[in-house]
């Protein structure tokens, strides 16, 4: 009888932990760093906590007004449909968000500086109506008066958290990760994807408001 007590208490020290772990706070953290099968092992009770963690945003994604790029003759170009000052070429650097957004803030262009990352909206306007030859010569989904050779992927800063859905020319897209997920622009194939903010394999497009 001792036996199967002491065997009892040691069951329950152990698991204590995991249960006291499984808090809705706690679940809704995990989300942000483990995949759902992870979290379930860990807090079979998880489920319903999972759905009420990935709640989404329902606010929709603003375009901004159709754009009026005109190149300047220092390797910029400017919208003055939307008073913005891009760089005529991306910065092929590969960053996460958080070292994107620090390059773009410390960039400097011809001696012109306070740049920035471009959110989803402003970016989204550098991509064209099809396919064609750009600036660089070849072929991609940027607008002609941009250089980006075949096409890249781009940071924004718009996160899921801010925005869950969009609609781009191929699909819908749902991103459940909060302020772990955020948008980016691929010219490549005139596509717009969500990837986790930690990722470094994404490049910067600075832009800059214009006054």
């Amino acid at each position: 009888m001792h036996i199967v007590l002491l065997a009892l208490v040691f069951v329950l020290s152990w698991a204590a932990p995991s249960i006291a772990g499984c808090s809705k706070a706690n679940i809704c953290q995990m989300v942000k760093k483990m995949g759902h099968f992870d979290i379930l092992n860990a807090c079979p009770q998880a489920g319903p906590l999972l759905a009420e963690c990935k709640k989404v945003s329902k606010k929709p994604l603003v375009n901004l007004p159709e754009p009026q790029f005109v190149a300047n003759d220092n390797g910029t170009v400017t919208d003055k449909a939307n008073n913005l000052m891009w760089v005529q070429k991306g910065i092929l650097v590969k960053n996460s968000l958080k070292t994107a957004s620090e390059f773009a803030t410390t960039f400097s262009h011809e001696g012109v500086i306070g740049w920035r990352l471009p959110t989803l909206p402003e970016l989204k306007t550098l991509l064209n109506h099809q396919r064609e030859t750009n600036f660089s010569g070849q072929k991609s989904w940027v607008h002609p008066v941009f250089n980006d050779g075949r096409g890249h992927y781009y940071w924004t800063t718009t996160t899921c958290e801010e925005i869950s859905f969009i609609e781009d020319r191929y699909q819908k897209k749902l991103c459940q990760q909060g302020d772990q997920g955020a948008w980016l622009v691929h010219f490549n194939i005139g596509a717009i994807f969500w990837h986790f903010v930690t990722a470094k394999n994404y490049f910067v497009w600075p832009v800059r408001d214009l006054k």
